[in-house]
C-alpha cells in the first residue's frame, strides 16, 4: 500500500509543480488548434514554437502540416508522452525546459496556454525576442499590451 501512495505522489508532483511557474495541464481542444492554422498563413519551413507543450498535441498538428516543432514542457511525464506521440515525426521535438528559458528568435508562431498572472512577464521575457512578422497565439488568455489581430473561438492571435 506503501508503494501506491508514493507512485501516486510521483505521478502527481510533477502536474501540481508547473501551476506555480505558468499553468496547469490543460489539453487545447482539437478544433481550437485547427483554428490556429487556419487563421493565418505561415511559410512551408515555418517554425512552431509552443511553451508549455503539453502532451505534444500542437506539436503534432504542426508537424503534419510540414512545419518544424519545439516544445518547451517542464513535467516530465507529460515531455515522455510527447515524444512518444512525436516519435513519426522528426521535425518535432520537445524540451524538458522551463519555457521562460526559451529560444523564440527564429519562430514563426509561437503559443501558449498561460495563466493571466504570467501574462504580463510573457510580454516582457518573450515577446521581445520574438521576430517582426511572426504570429503569437494565446489560448483563452489575452495578452496586455499586444495589438489583437483576432480571436477566434477561444484563441487569441496576434501579429508582430
Amino acid at each position: 500500500m506503501v508503494w501506491l501512495a508514493a507512485a501516486a505522489i510521483l505521478i502527481l508532483v510533477p502536474f501540481l509543480f508547473v501551476v506555480f511557474v505558468g499553468a496547469p495541464f490543460v489539453p487545447t481542444h482539437n478544433k481550437n488548434l485547427e483554428t490556429i492554422f487556419s487563421s493565418i498563413r505561415l511559410p512551408k519551413d515555418a517554425l512552431v514554437v509552443d511553451l508549455g507543450s503539453g502532451d505534444g498535441r500542437l506539436l503534432r498538428l504542426a508537424a503534419q502540416k510540414g512545419y518544424r516543432a519545439v516544445g518547451y514542457e517542464l513535467n516530465p511525464i507529460l515531455v515522455l508522452i510527447s515524444r512518444y506521440r512525436l516519435r513519426n515525426y522528426p521535425e518535432a521535438t520537445v524540451h524538458l525546459q522551463n519555457f521562460w528559458e526559451a529560444d523564440v528568435t527564429q519562430a514563426n508562431l509561437v503559443f501558449t496556454f498561460l495563466a493571466t498572472k504570467y501574462m504580463k512577464k510573457l510580454n516582457k521575457i518573450i515577446v521581445p525576442q520574438m521576430k517582426k512578422g511572426s504570429y503569437f497565439a494565446s489560448y483563452a488568455f489575452e495578452v496586455p499590451d499586444l495589438e489583437l489581430l483576432h480571436k477566434k473561438q477561444s484563441v487569441n492571435m496576434y501579429k508582430l
